[in-house]
């Protein structure tokens, strides 16, 4: 393909032609012939050199962090037994990532491998894609090129802020899986509880000799395992519910507390549950590892009310800790007679511990002071919650749920803007 320039000296040579033979100078027909020849010459290296040259992309890792900082390289391999001419290397990539990549590459000899590198920088959670690869190969004097578009691309998933928060749920928060004495039975475990017949699979070190001996047929020892902590994490996605936008989203602030306490909770053994509005039944619990891809991929909902969502985790029962990062219902109307906050502290009455983490924007004194009044009415129903604002850390307000003594919403979400 000729570039702009080759198509000017191309032009350029006819005319000269032209002029040389209407002056009847016959050295200005080997001057425009001259030309011609470089551009044909030109574009046929070109094709020909960009036909060898293979692209392989490489990511250090496919998650990060928000903040997080991580390199991508393009190696390039010529796999000819000729030299490819200028490459012009351009690797598509996300804006919230990086800047799309731009190098230069003087030439690559016959097998000759070079590599070009560029950092990513997770700056707004979410999955994104880097590629494909185009290189555009010149010849020295720009005059053709040739477009090669690669069709490899890589994935990386950029996960909310995570923050670490110290250990200190209270007692009442790690419970067994129920509240009731029922016992749960397992082929594994700790406590010795009774003893059944032997089915195919069983482990045979379990074989209790004296049954099998007494009864005549073989007995294992059927044991308990211990009881699990169980928590729930209620997640408010609700785009109407939310202010702001972008990474000062109380949205934002409100998935990143959701993380930061599921690894919390992770640390210490529970086993997690994540609902949202969009949850028509609680889902089964899950490792933290796949809760965080939910949330590095979750988006706002249409959902006007959470009370659909609640009904569901209140007919499933209590069990363990409950803890809900909200947003005050939309519309600023009496929030004692909202369906979402009645659902919400009838869901809580089924938990022996409840906690709720409510977001605002102190910049905007009306949702602030709804957020507030929010925590308040939970902290009468009988849970542990705290305002956040969204430049606020959690680690700030985490004491104010983890210590024995219930304490009332924090004076910050007060605040003027």
């Amino acid at each position: 393909m000729v570039t702009t320039r080759g198509g000017a000296v191309l032009a350029g040579a006819v005319l000269i032609v032209l002029v040389g033979r209407v002056i009847g100078v016959p050295e200005l027909y080997v001057v425009g012939a001259a030309a011609a020849a470089l551009v044909v010459v030109a574009a046929l290296a070109t094709r020909f050199s960009s036909a060898s040259v293979a692209a392989r992309r490489s990511v250090s890792t496919d998650r990060l962090l928000v903040g997080g900082r991580e390199t991508a390289a393009v190696e390039l391999r010529n796999e000819s037994r000729w030299p490819a001419t200028l490459l012009l290397v351009e690797d598509a990539c996300h804006p919230s990532l990086a800047d799309p990549p731009r190098f230069v590459v003087p030439g690559l000899g016959p097998s000759e491998t070079v590599a070009v590198r560029y950092a990513v920088t997770g700056t707004v959670r979410g999955r994104y894609q880097i590629g494909p690869v185009t290189l555009r190969v010149r010849d020295p004097f720009g005059l053709a090129e040739r477009v090669r578009r690669y069709t490899t691309t890589s994935q990386v998933l950029v996960y909310p802020r995570v923050e670490r928060l110290a250990d200190g749920l209270g007692n009442g928060s790690h419970r067994g899986t129920g509240s009731s004495d029922a016992r749960r039975l397992f082929a594994a475990g700790e406590d010795f509880y009774t003893m059944r017949e032997y089915v195919q699979g069983d482990d045979l070190r379990l074989v209790h000799w004296p049954s099998t001996a007494h009864r005549q047929t073989l007995m294992v020892r059927q044991q308990e395992r211990p009881w699990e902590a169980q928590a729930v994490v209620l997640l408010d996605a609700r785009a109407s519910a939310h202010v702001g936008s972008g990474p000062d989203s109380t949205l934002e602030k409100a998935v990143s507390m959701a993380a930061s306490v599921l690894l919390a909770l992770a640390e210490r053994g529970y086993a997690l549950r994540l609902v949202t509005e969009e949850t028509g039944r609680l889902p089964q619990a899950e490792p933290w590892g796949v809760l965080l891809d939910r949330l590095a991929e979750l988006r706002p909902s249409r959902h006007q009310h959470l009370a659909p969502a609640l009904g569901a985790l209140r007919g499933a029962g209590g069990e363990g800790l409950l803890c809900a990062v909200l947003a005050p219902p939309p519309g600023g109307d009496d929030l004692g007679a909202s369906p979402d906050v009645r659902a919400l502290v009838q869901a809580g009455r089924n938990h022996p511990d409840r906690i709720a983490l409510v977001t605002a924007d102190p910049a905007r004194r009306a949702s602030a002071a709804q957020s507030a009044a929010l925590a308040r009415l939970l902290v009468a129903a009988g849970w542990r919650a705290t305002v956040v604002g969204v430049h606020e850390p959690l680690v700030q307000a985490w004491p104010a749920l983890t210590g024995r003594r219930r304490r009332t919403p924090r004076p910050t979400a007060e605040a003027t803007p």
